[in-house]
Protein backbone atom coordinates (compact mmCIF):
# COMPACT_ATOMS: atom_id res chain seq x y z
CA UNK A 1 0.00 0.00 0.00
CA UNK A 2 2.75 2.48 0.97
CA UNK A 3 4.80 1.62 -2.13
CA UNK A 4 1.76 2.24 -4.37
CA UNK A 5 1.20 5.69 -2.82
CA UNK A 6 4.87 6.62 -3.26
CA UNK A 7 4.75 5.62 -6.93
CA UNK A 8 1.52 7.57 -7.38
CA UNK A 9 3.00 10.76 -5.89
CA UNK A 10 6.15 10.51 -8.03
CA UNK A 11 4.15 9.93 -11.22
CA UNK A 12 1.82 12.83 -10.39
CA UNK A 13 4.70 15.27 -9.70
CA UNK A 14 6.33 14.32 -12.99
CA UNK A 15 2.97 14.72 -14.77
CA UNK A 16 2.51 18.19 -13.22
CA UNK A 17 5.97 19.25 -14.36
CA UNK A 18 5.39 17.95 -17.88
CA UNK A 19 1.93 19.51 -18.17
CA UNK A 20 3.21 22.80 -16.77
CA UNK A 21 6.09 22.90 -19.20
CA UNK A 22 3.78 22.00 -22.05
CA UNK A 23 1.27 24.67 -21.05
CA UNK A 24 3.92 27.33 -20.62
CA UNK A 25 5.47 26.43 -23.96
CA UNK A 26 2.19 26.88 -25.80
CA UNK A 27 1.02 29.98 -23.99
CA UNK A 28 4.37 31.75 -24.22
CA UNK A 29 3.77 32.38 -27.93
CA UNK A 30 0.00 32.99 -27.76
CA UNK A 31 -0.39 34.80 -24.46
CA UNK A 32 1.72 37.45 -22.91
CA UNK A 33 -0.43 38.07 -19.93
CA UNK A 34 1.26 36.77 -16.79
CA UNK A 35 -2.07 36.31 -14.97
CA UNK A 36 -3.37 33.97 -17.61
CA UNK A 37 -0.33 31.76 -17.24
CA UNK A 38 -0.79 31.67 -13.48
CA UNK A 39 -4.43 30.67 -13.88
CA UNK A 40 -3.41 27.93 -16.27
CA UNK A 41 -0.85 26.55 -13.86
CA UNK A 42 -3.36 26.62 -11.01
CA UNK A 43 -5.88 24.82 -13.20
CA UNK A 44 -3.34 22.14 -14.10
CA UNK A 45 -2.40 21.74 -10.45
CA UNK A 46 -6.07 21.44 -9.42
CA UNK A 47 -6.79 18.84 -12.05
CA UNK A 48 -3.71 16.93 -10.94
CA UNK A 49 -4.89 16.97 -7.32
CA UNK A 50 -8.31 15.70 -8.36
CA UNK A 51 -6.67 12.91 -10.36
CA UNK A 52 -4.45 11.99 -7.39
CA UNK A 53 -7.40 11.86 -4.99
CA UNK A 54 -9.44 9.76 -7.40
CA UNK A 55 -6.62 7.27 -7.89
CA UNK A 56 -5.87 7.25 -4.14
CA UNK A 57 -9.51 6.49 -3.24
CA UNK A 58 -9.52 3.73 -5.84
CA UNK A 59 -6.33 2.18 -4.49
CA UNK A 60 -7.48 2.44 -0.83
CA UNK A 61 -10.86 0.97 -1.69
CA UNK A 62 -9.21 -1.86 -3.57
CA UNK A 63 -6.72 -2.44 -0.76
CA UNK A 64 -9.48 -2.45 1.89
CA UNK A 65 -11.51 -4.94 -0.10
CA UNK A 66 -8.44 -7.15 -0.49
CA UNK A 67 -7.72 -6.92 3.25
CA UNK A 68 -11.32 -7.67 4.22
CA UNK A 69 -11.34 -10.63 1.86
CA UNK A 70 -8.13 -11.96 3.42
CA UNK A 71 -9.58 -11.51 6.91
CA UNK A 72 -12.70 -13.33 5.79
CA UNK A 73 -10.55 -16.21 4.53
CA UNK A 74 -8.74 -16.34 7.89
CA UNK A 75 -12.01 -16.49 9.85
CA UNK A 76 -13.42 -19.05 7.41
CA UNK A 77 -10.36 -21.27 7.90
CA UNK A 78 -10.82 -21.05 11.69
CA UNK A 79 -14.50 -21.99 11.38
CA UNK A 80 -13.46 -24.98 9.26
CA UNK A 81 -11.06 -25.95 12.09
CA UNK A 82 -8.05 -25.52 9.79
CA UNK A 83 -6.44 -22.15 10.66
CA UNK A 84 -4.25 -20.76 7.87
CA UNK A 85 -1.73 -17.92 7.74
CA UNK A 86 -3.32 -15.71 5.09
CA UNK A 87 -1.05 -12.77 5.98
CA UNK A 88 2.70 -13.19 6.17
CA UNK A 89 3.88 -14.15 9.65
CA UNK A 90 7.41 -13.03 8.76
CA UNK A 91 6.50 -9.37 8.27
CA UNK A 92 5.83 -7.37 11.42
CA UNK A 93 2.61 -5.76 10.19
CA UNK A 94 -0.63 -4.92 11.94
CA UNK A 95 -2.52 -7.40 9.76
CA UNK A 96 -0.18 -10.29 10.62
CA UNK A 97 -0.50 -9.38 14.33
CA UNK A 98 -4.28 -9.26 14.02
CA UNK A 99 -4.28 -12.66 12.31
CA UNK A 100 -2.10 -14.15 15.07
CA UNK A 101 -4.36 -12.75 17.81
CA UNK A 102 -7.52 -14.08 16.13
CA UNK A 103 -6.00 -17.57 15.83
CA UNK A 104 -4.84 -17.47 19.47
CA UNK A 105 -8.31 -16.42 20.60
CA UNK A 106 -9.78 -19.29 18.60
CA UNK A 107 -7.38 -21.75 20.29
CA UNK A 108 -8.30 -20.41 23.75
CA UNK A 109 -12.02 -20.77 23.08
CA UNK A 110 -11.49 -24.25 21.65
CA UNK A 111 -9.47 -25.29 24.71
CA UNK A 112 -12.18 -23.89 26.99
CA UNK A 113 -14.87 -25.84 25.13
CA UNK A 114 -12.83 -29.06 25.33
CA UNK A 115 -12.35 -28.56 29.09
CA UNK A 116 -16.07 -27.93 29.61
CA UNK A 117 -16.94 -31.02 27.56
CA UNK A 118 -14.50 -33.12 29.61
CA UNK A 119 -15.94 -31.83 32.90
CA UNK A 120 -19.44 -32.62 31.66
CA UNK A 121 -18.39 -36.14 30.63
CA UNK A 122 -16.63 -36.67 33.98
CA UNK A 123 -19.73 -35.58 35.86
CA UNK A 124 -21.93 -37.91 33.81
CA UNK A 125 -19.47 -40.74 34.42
CA UNK A 126 -19.41 -40.01 38.16
CA UNK A 127 -23.21 -40.00 38.37
CA UNK A 128 -23.34 -43.28 36.45
CA UNK A 129 -20.72 -44.86 38.72
CA UNK A 130 -22.47 -43.70 41.89
CA UNK A 131 -25.80 -45.01 40.63
CA UNK A 132 -24.20 -48.37 39.90
CA UNK A 133 -22.58 -48.55 43.33
CA UNK A 134 -25.81 -47.64 45.14
CA UNK A 135 -27.97 -50.02 43.13
CA UNK A 136 -26.77 -53.29 44.73
CA UNK A 137 -27.04 -52.38 48.45
CA UNK A 138 -30.41 -50.67 47.91
CA UNK A 139 -31.73 -53.72 46.04
CA UNK A 140 -30.51 -55.98 48.86
CA UNK A 141 -32.16 -53.81 51.49
CA UNK A 142 -35.42 -53.97 49.55
CA UNK A 143 -35.23 -57.77 49.39
CA UNK A 144 -34.44 -58.18 53.09
CA UNK A 145 -37.20 -55.74 54.01
CA UNK A 146 -39.73 -57.79 51.99
CA UNK A 147 -38.57 -60.99 53.71
CA UNK A 148 -38.86 -59.45 57.17
CA UNK A 149 -42.46 -58.50 56.49
CA UNK A 150 -43.30 -62.20 56.33
CA UNK A 151 -45.09 -62.94 59.64
CA UNK A 152 -44.31 -66.65 59.38
CA UNK A 153 -40.55 -66.01 59.39
CA UNK A 154 -38.67 -67.79 62.19
CA UNK A 155 -36.78 -65.79 64.80
CA UNK A 156 -33.42 -67.16 63.67
CA UNK A 157 -34.04 -66.15 60.06
CA UNK A 158 -35.36 -62.77 61.18
CA UNK A 159 -32.14 -62.14 63.13
CA UNK A 160 -30.04 -63.27 60.16
CA UNK A 161 -31.84 -60.97 57.73
CA UNK A 162 -31.68 -58.09 60.20
CA UNK A 163 -27.90 -58.52 60.47
CA UNK A 164 -27.64 -58.60 56.67
CA UNK A 165 -29.64 -55.38 56.47
CA UNK A 166 -27.33 -53.80 59.04
CA UNK A 167 -24.35 -54.82 56.92
CA UNK A 168 -25.86 -53.23 53.80
CA UNK A 169 -26.69 -50.05 55.73
CA UNK A 170 -23.09 -49.83 56.96
CA UNK A 171 -21.86 -50.33 53.40
CA UNK A 172 -24.12 -47.52 52.17
CA UNK A 173 -22.96 -45.25 54.98
CA UNK A 174 -19.30 -45.94 54.19
CA UNK A 175 -19.92 -45.41 50.48
CA UNK A 176 -21.62 -42.06 51.05
CA UNK A 177 -18.84 -40.88 53.36
CA UNK A 178 -16.22 -41.89 50.78
CA UNK A 179 -18.09 -40.12 47.98
CA UNK A 180 -18.33 -36.96 50.08
CA UNK A 181 -14.59 -37.06 50.80
CA UNK A 182 -13.85 -37.68 47.13
CA UNK A 183 -16.04 -34.80 45.93
CA UNK A 184 -14.56 -32.40 48.49
CA UNK A 185 -11.02 -33.26 47.46
CA UNK A 186 -11.77 -33.01 43.74
CA UNK A 187 -13.61 -29.68 43.99
CA UNK A 188 -11.02 -28.14 46.31
CA UNK A 189 -13.52 -27.55 49.13
CA UNK A 190 -11.09 -29.15 51.59
CA UNK A 191 -7.79 -27.34 52.07
CA UNK A 192 -5.06 -29.59 53.44
CA UNK A 193 -3.48 -28.35 56.67
CA UNK A 194 0.14 -29.20 55.83
CA UNK A 195 2.57 -28.80 58.71
CA UNK A 196 6.09 -29.94 59.56
CA UNK A 197 5.24 -32.78 61.96
CA UNK A 198 5.91 -36.42 62.82
CA UNK A 199 5.04 -38.78 59.97
CA UNK A 200 5.92 -41.67 62.31
CA UNK A 201 3.03 -40.80 64.64
CA UNK A 202 0.69 -40.40 61.67
CA UNK A 203 1.53 -43.90 60.41
CA UNK A 204 1.14 -45.42 63.89
CA UNK A 205 -2.28 -43.79 64.20
CA UNK A 206 -3.34 -45.29 60.85
CA UNK A 207 -2.19 -48.73 62.06
CA UNK A 208 -4.26 -48.28 65.23
CA UNK A 209 -7.35 -47.42 63.15
CA UNK A 210 -7.10 -50.59 61.04
CA UNK A 211 -6.03 -52.97 63.83
CA UNK A 212 -9.53 -54.31 64.69
CA UNK A 213 -10.07 -55.47 61.11
CA UNK A 214 -6.59 -57.03 60.99
CA UNK A 215 -7.24 -58.92 64.24
CA UNK A 216 -10.44 -60.42 62.81
CA UNK A 217 -8.36 -62.09 60.09
CA UNK A 218 -5.43 -62.89 62.36
CA UNK A 219 -3.15 -60.57 60.38
CA UNK A 220 -0.16 -59.18 62.25
CA UNK A 221 0.96 -55.65 61.36
CA UNK A 222 4.62 -54.91 62.08
CA UNK A 223 6.33 -51.52 61.90
CA UNK A 224 9.93 -50.34 61.71
CA UNK A 225 11.53 -46.93 61.42
CA UNK A 226 15.00 -45.52 61.95
CA UNK A 227 13.73 -42.74 64.23
CA UNK A 228 10.90 -40.27 64.62
CA UNK A 229 10.83 -38.75 61.13
CA UNK A 230 9.46 -35.24 60.62
CA UNK A 231 8.06 -34.07 57.28
CA UNK A 232 5.45 -31.68 55.91
CA UNK A 233 2.02 -33.35 55.70
CA UNK A 234 -1.60 -33.12 56.78
CA UNK A 235 -2.05 -35.58 59.66
CA UNK A 236 -5.74 -36.33 59.23
CA UNK A 237 -5.76 -36.85 55.46
CA UNK A 238 -2.43 -38.68 55.37
CA UNK A 239 -3.84 -41.08 57.97
CA UNK A 240 -6.80 -41.57 55.64
CA UNK A 241 -4.50 -42.35 52.69
CA UNK A 242 -2.38 -44.87 54.63
CA UNK A 243 -5.47 -46.40 56.27
CA UNK A 244 -7.02 -47.04 52.83
CA UNK A 245 -3.89 -48.79 51.57
CA UNK A 246 -3.65 -50.85 54.76
CA UNK A 247 -7.34 -51.72 54.60
CA UNK A 248 -6.87 -52.78 50.99
CA UNK A 249 -3.92 -54.99 51.98
CA UNK A 250 -5.95 -56.67 54.73
CA UNK A 251 -8.83 -57.37 52.32
CA UNK A 252 -6.61 -59.15 49.81
CA UNK A 253 -4.30 -60.95 52.26
CA UNK A 254 -5.00 -64.50 53.45
CA UNK A 255 -5.82 -65.04 57.12
CA UNK A 256 -2.97 -65.34 59.62
CA UNK A 257 -0.40 -63.56 57.45
CA UNK A 258 1.67 -60.43 58.04
CA UNK A 259 1.73 -56.86 56.77
CA UNK A 260 5.00 -55.03 57.31
CA UNK A 261 5.30 -51.22 57.35
CA UNK A 262 8.45 -49.13 57.36
CA UNK A 263 9.54 -45.51 56.94
CA UNK A 264 12.77 -44.60 55.15
CA UNK A 265 14.22 -41.09 55.06
CA UNK A 266 15.76 -39.80 51.84
CA UNK A 267 17.23 -36.40 51.06
CA UNK A 268 14.07 -34.90 49.56
CA UNK A 269 11.36 -37.48 50.37
CA UNK A 270 10.31 -39.83 53.12
CA UNK A 271 9.13 -43.23 51.90
CA UNK A 272 6.39 -45.25 53.62
CA UNK A 273 6.28 -48.90 52.54
CA UNK A 274 3.22 -51.12 53.09
CA UNK A 275 4.07 -54.71 52.21
CA UNK A 276 1.49 -57.50 52.26
CA UNK A 277 1.57 -61.20 51.44
CA UNK A 278 -1.62 -61.30 49.40
CA UNK A 279 -2.31 -62.70 45.96
CA UNK A 280 -0.60 -59.80 44.20
CA UNK A 281 -1.85 -57.59 41.39
CA UNK A 282 -2.02 -58.46 37.71
CA UNK A 283 0.53 -56.34 35.82
CA UNK A 284 -2.10 -54.88 33.51
CA UNK A 285 -4.08 -53.69 36.55
CA UNK A 286 -1.26 -51.84 38.33
CA UNK A 287 -1.79 -48.62 36.37
CA UNK A 288 -5.57 -48.83 36.81
CA UNK A 289 -6.05 -49.61 40.51
CA UNK A 290 -5.94 -45.91 41.47
CA UNK A 291 -8.78 -45.12 39.07
CA UNK A 292 -12.11 -44.21 40.63
CA UNK A 293 -14.38 -47.28 41.13
CA UNK A 294 -11.93 -49.62 39.39
CA UNK A 295 -11.93 -53.26 40.55
CA UNK A 296 -9.17 -55.58 39.35
CA UNK A 297 -9.66 -59.00 37.80
CA UNK A 298 -8.66 -60.78 41.02
CA UNK A 299 -11.00 -58.71 43.22
CA UNK A 300 -14.37 -59.93 41.99
CA UNK A 301 -15.04 -61.98 45.11
CA UNK A 302 -13.76 -59.31 47.53
CA UNK A 303 -16.15 -56.78 49.02
CA UNK A 304 -15.37 -53.21 47.93
CA UNK A 305 -16.24 -50.42 45.51
CA UNK A 306 -12.84 -49.14 44.34
CA UNK A 307 -12.67 -45.76 46.07
CA UNK A 308 -10.00 -46.27 48.74
CA UNK A 309 -6.91 -46.29 46.53
CA UNK A 310 -8.31 -43.48 44.41
CA UNK A 311 -8.65 -41.34 47.55
CA UNK A 312 -5.14 -42.29 48.70
CA UNK A 313 -3.55 -41.21 45.43
CA UNK A 314 -5.56 -37.96 45.44
CA UNK A 315 -4.53 -37.11 49.01
CA UNK A 316 -0.85 -37.89 48.47
CA UNK A 317 -0.63 -36.03 45.13
CA UNK A 318 -2.20 -32.92 46.65
CA UNK A 319 0.68 -32.88 49.14
CA UNK A 320 3.26 -33.02 46.35
CA UNK A 321 3.87 -36.76 46.73
CA UNK A 322 3.21 -39.90 44.75
CA UNK A 323 2.60 -43.65 45.17
CA UNK A 324 4.49 -46.52 43.52
CA UNK A 325 3.43 -50.17 43.44
CA UNK A 326 5.45 -53.35 43.01
CA UNK A 327 3.62 -56.66 42.93
CA UNK A 328 4.31 -60.32 42.21
CA UNK A 329 1.39 -62.67 41.67
CA UNK A 330 1.10 -65.14 44.51
CA UNK A 331 3.71 -63.34 46.64
CA UNK A 332 2.10 -60.01 47.55
CA UNK A 333 2.46 -56.31 46.87
CA UNK A 334 4.42 -53.31 48.14
CA UNK A 335 2.78 -49.87 48.12
CA UNK A 336 5.36 -47.09 48.55
CA UNK A 337 4.10 -43.65 49.54
CA UNK A 338 6.54 -40.79 48.89
CA UNK A 339 5.99 -37.50 50.70
CA UNK A 340 8.31 -34.49 50.23
CA UNK A 341 9.99 -32.82 53.16
CA UNK A 342 9.10 -29.45 51.64
CA UNK A 343 5.90 -28.70 49.69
Amino acid sequence: MRDSIKKLVIVTIISIIILSAFFLGITSNLLSNFDIKIVGLVSIFSVSIIVICTIFVFLVSKNVNTTLEALSQTIESIIDDNPKDIFSTIEDTMLSKLQSQVIKLSDILKSHNIRQRKEKDDLASLISDISHQLKTPLANLNIYNSLLLDTSLSDDRRIEFTKNMQSQIEKLNWLMESLIKMSKLETGIIKLNIKNQSITQTVLQAILMVSPKAEQKGINITFSSEKDIICNHDTKWTQEAIFNILDNGIKYSPDNTEIHMSIIKYELFCRIDIQDKGDGIIESDINKIFTRFYRGENSKNIDGVGIGLFLSRKIVSQQGGYIKVKSILGRGSVFSVFLPFET
